[in-house]
């Protein structure tokens, strides 16, 4: 599964916040996407998906333009978590999860056997299959993330992207669920991107990075851009520390912050 950007400005109305993107995610890795607050994270990853209009440039799927595929083909090809809380809407874990299906589950959302098991492996995968009849208006904030997390797995597609995945969770459930996108990207050929500030936990996982500064990207590995002092420059303040594998803050000449 292929997606690729060719000269790619994203922005909303005529205001472009990233311009000129041209680069390709890795099949079957885990890309993750780091910048700054506004730098246009969330607006790249809408546009990339065909949720938002490009105001330049093209997204390509499997050498195909993004805006082609009707939503029930781009649906089996791509899924997309944003950060937008959910209340549920007086569903069960099960249910919400089984949305995922419905690309499969035809129009009336019967859904098969298999369509049961993919559902109930998804809850199990981020570690909510103890709360599966559960409301999800009932769970935490970061169990509704899983659920949605499981809602995107459920609908079984080669290509995932998530934007804040790890919004709501605790310091362990970070790494529970970066861990878990970086073994389905390894194990099951999943091609992953996704946003975040937790970079500890996402670097740690990342095979390949998006870096996006000054309203460009920037792509490579975390040592590539390291290399080239991209990383430096993604944080204003911050400088990336290679032995923590993490961004801390500069400090002054006296050495205070």
């Amino acid at each position: 599964m292929s997606l690729t950007a060719i000269n790619l400005t994203a922005g909303y109305g005529r205001h472009a916040v990233v311009a000129e993107v041209n680069a390709t995610l890795p099949e079957g890795s885990t890309t993750v996407l780091i910048g700054a607050n506004g730098s246009g994270k969330s607006t790249l990853l809408r546009t990339l998906t065909g949720a938002q209009a490009a105001l330049a440039g093209r997204v390509e799927l499997d050498g195909r333009e993004i805006n082609a595929y009707k939503p029930s083909q781009l649906a089996r090809k791509l899924s997309l978590v944003l950060t937008d809380r959910t209340g549920g809407g007086g569903l069960r874990v099960d249910e919400l999860v089984g949305i995922g299906r419905h690309p499969y589950s035809g129009f009336l959302g019967r859904m098969s056997a298999a369509d049961r098991e993919a559902v109930e492996r998804a809850i199990c995968l981020v570690g909510l299959g103890h709360k599966s009849a559960e409301f999800v208006a009932s769970l935490s904030d970061g169990e509704r993330q899983k659920a949605m997390i499981a809602r995107a797995l459920a609908q079984s597609t080669e290509l995932m992207v998530l934007d804040e995945p790890t919004s709501f969770l605790d310091v362990a459930a970070r790494f529970e669920i970066t861990d878990l996108l970086s073994m389905l990207s390894r194990e099951e050929g999943k091609t992953i991107l996704l946003s975040t500030h937790d970079t500890a936990a996402a670097l740690a996982a990342a095979d390949n990075v998006w870096a996006l500064c000054g309203g460009r990207v920037y792509a490579g590995s975390v040592d590539e851009l390291r290399e080239g002092g991209v990383l430096d420059r993604v944080y204003p303040g911050m400088r990336y520390d290679a032995a923590a594998k993490d961004f801390r803050r500069m400090l002054n000449v006296e050495g205070q912050a």
